[in-house]
């Protein structure tokens, strides 16, 4: 290229071009560097940008000054007419050229020049500080200066005395508050045992992972947005196995295990978290009445479930058991039967649910057959569990108005054995299950499978006292009654202690 097309830089007449490049480009250049040229091109729009620059300072710094200038004429106007406007005393900063400070102070003056000069605070205008007039007889400019340098200060650390208490009280609350949550996790801990993500938890105990207990409610929280992307979480109690949803409510259910009668009802003598639901489940009139069944219901949440459940169309069919559900109750659906996510330890069957888990344990460990065990008080009738022993005694020793079924006539005890007579005869089913040979329709399974026995004559059931095989499960049990009457009396007591039977299938 052409030596035209450059400028040297450290040449008398170009040195200016050093101290423009390290305003606006940032870095320094010194004779010790190897490049002592710029490019023409480069400086022109260096040097355009640098003019252009200038000029907004000049009016930054122009409006500046009137601004100033127009507090200073309404601070004037303001105040009383025997006092003028206190001007300040400016400290010069010397930038090649020493420039000094112009003592004298004229009325009206607003000329004032600004390249050089640097404020050491502004002050707004008092009426009872001493005037112009006053600094002129009492002493010239030191004076001044150190009296108003004697006010600032005094005011400085009176500001800091009214600052200083109030950080203090707010370091002192988050130290306080601090305390408090990490007493609080703490006492959550050694209570519920594990802080841990159900979801998770099971995963990592079917592939044989460590769980992760994460020690605190908020560590739970945080995991739960981030992997799982909602806050849909619980902490079972390990004394009840009660799924708590919110940190509220294991502070309050920690509580009512630790003292219990600050939660018993003094009407039934049951001890309850909520007071007021169990109020109005158990002791007051069910107000919500289903407009279809006529069912009643204490709150209008349980109303608008059933509703959801039980009267909407269902539109929706499960792709693997082809039975059809409503948009509210196929995810229900398909999470309890078609998910097995609890695997027995004594064999490889797998269950939806740790409550079924725990009834099939009970045929591998005797011990746990009659942990749950409870008797009935009217009949002494053993069940499995207390929601059996309370439908037991619902269905058996509580008077109920009978029912007849409108379609046949046929009267029935209870509202459940005409709800099982209108699923299993008079009532249209939702679906059937049809034989592949003779083109039979059943509405259970079971019924097709004792049904393909008469095709293929092969035996489902045999009795357990003797070698005698059965197609069907009503013949297994008129045999039993019949030809091992002192067996069957024997199996009979034993149900009534809470001991189960189950039959023997060929396979």
């Amino acid at each position: 290229m052409a030596e035209s097309e450059y400028k040297e830089i450290f040449v008398a007449e170009n040195k200016y071009i050093v101290a423009i490049i390290a305003q606006h480009l940032w870095f320094e250049i010194t004779e010790t560097h190897g490049g002592k040229l710029i490019c023409t091109k480069c400086w022109v729009s260096l040097n355009e940008f640098h003019e252009f620059y200038e000029r907004i300072e000049e009016l930054r710094r122009a409006e500046h000054l009137s601004i100033e200038d127009k507090k200073l004429d309404e601070t004037s106007d303001t105040a009383d007419l025997k006092y003028r406007p206190e001007f300040l005393e400016v400290k010069v900063e010397p930038i090649e050229v020493n420039v000094e400070a112009d003592d004298t102070v004229v009325s009206g003056e607003k000329s004032v020049s600004y390249a050089f000069i640097k404020c050491e605070e502004t002050e707004e205008h008092d009426p009872t500080a001493v005037s112009s007039e006053d600094d002129a007889q009492l002493s010239p400019k030191s004076s001044s200066s150190s009296e108003c340098s004697s006010q600032r200060r005094k005011g400085k650390p009176r500001e800091k005395k009214l600052l200083k208490p109030d950080d203090a009280d707010e370091e002192t609350k988050k130290e306080v508050k601090a305390a408090a949550q990490k007493e609080e996790d703490d006492g959550l801990l050694q209570f519920y045992k594990r802080v841990v993500c159900e979801v998770c938890d099971n995963h990592r105990m079917m592939v044989g992972e460590p769980q992760i207990d994460y020690g605190t409610w908020r560590a739970l929280l945080r995991h739960t947005k981030e992997v799982h992307g909602h806050d849909k979480i619980y902490v079972k109690c390990p004394l009840c196995d009660l799924k708590l949803r919110t940190k509220q409510a294991l502070l309050q259910h920690k509580e009512m295990h630790e003292n219990p009668e600050k939660y018993r009802c003094e009407l039934c003598g049951e001890i309850h978290q909520n007071m007021k639901d169990h109020m109005q489940n158990k002791h007051q009139e069910r107000q919500f009445c289903c407009d279809v069944c006529g069912k009643k219901f204490p709150f209008k949440k349980r109303l608008t479930v059933h509703m959801k459940k039980m009267h909407v169309e269902k539109d929706i069919i499960c792709d693997q058991c082809q039975k059809p559900f409503t948009k509210y109750t196929i995810e229900d659906h398909k999470r309890s039967v078609h998910t097995a996510r609890f695997v027995c330890e004594h064999c490889p069957k797998t269950f939806n649910s740790r409550f079924r888990l725990r009834q099939h344990m009970e045929e591998h460990d005797e011990s746990l057959r009659n942990s749950t065990a409870v008797p009935c008080t009217i009949c002494g009738q053993v069940m499995r569990d207390k929601y059996i022993l309370t439908r037991h005694i619902k269905l058996m020793h509580t008077v109920q108005p009978s029912v007849s079924c409108s379609t046949c006539g046929k009267t029935f005890k209870c509202k459940r054995n005409l709800w099982v007579h209108m699923k299993n005869v008079c009532m249209e089913p939702t679906r059937l299950y049809p034989c592949t040979i003779c083109g039979k329709q059943f509405r259970r399974k079971n019924k097709l499978k004792e049904h393909m026995s008469t095709h293929t004559g092969k035996p489902l059931y045999m009795c357990s006292f003797c070698p005698e095989t059965f197609r069907q499960d009503t013949h297994l049990y008129y045999h039993r009654k019949n030809a091992h009457y002192e067996q069957w009396l024997e199996m009979q007591q034993q149900r009534k202690e809470g001991v189960r039977f189950k039959l023997t299938e060929l396979t």
